[in-house]
């Protein structure tokens, strides 16, 4: 029997969503949202790097004070 008989016989709403469609949505929304956290994630990434650039030289320094090999 073809799948349309079978739709057809079965009275399948034809509005339905097949689970592939609903996933694509759900994937299309994940990524808007993904791309609307990006600013704030990029400031944050940011802010992080200026820190461990400031730890290391922090570190540079104190190592020179204390005589050590650089």
């Amino acid at each position: 029997m073809t799948a349309w008989i079978r739709r057809l016989i079965h009275g399948r709403d034809r509005t339905e969503q097949r689970p592939s469609e609903a996933a694509l949505e759900q994937a299309i929304a994940a990524r808007e949202q993904a791309e609307a956290r990006q600013p704030v994630v990029t400031a944050v990434a940011a802010k992080l790097r200026r820190a461990r650039e400031e730890n290391h030289f922090r570190e540079r320094i104190e190592a020179a004070f204390r005589g050590a090999a650089q």
